[in-house]
């Protein structure tokens, strides 16, 4: 989150503070966040991670923080964003294919239990 042009999004919800009274006291729990960055190749954004408490998923959350992140990379003139996601993360994979991402290549061995990664991009500035 410190690098040059990362950014961090957070989704938050008012939770009860331990009672569940009317008028009890809430706090503020984050239940999900992306972080993506700009500027490691010009014109590329980059979404390093994205995650949704379980509670709270299917529900559209991820949707939103997606496109608040893709539309903050297209104001900072990023005409595309790539993503990695493990090969065997099925949920993860037909998520980002509903917002328009295509399968690009795969990494072997990218992540560190040897699992391969599959490089997702997808355009977003018209040409």
């Amino acid at each position: 989150m410190r690098r040059p042009g990362s950014f961090t999004l957070v989704a938050e919800s008012a939770m009860p503070n331990g009672a569940d009274s009317p008028g009890a006291a809430h706090q503020l729990t984050t239940v999900g966040f992306i972080v993506a960055e700009t500027g490691r190749r010009r014109g590329l954004g980059h979404i390093i991670t994205i995650d949704v408490l379980p509670s709270v998923r299917r529900v559209g959350l991820g949707s939103h923080l997606l496109a608040s992140a893709e539309s903050r990379l297209k104001s900072a003139n990023c005409e595309g964003v790539l993503l990695e996601v493990a090969v065997n993360n099925g949920s993860a994979i037909a998520f980002y294919k509903r917002h328009k991402y295509d399968v690009l290549r795969t990494i072997p061995h990218y992540y560190a239990d040897g699992v391969d990664a599959l490089v997702l991009g997808k355009r977003l500035a018209e040409r």
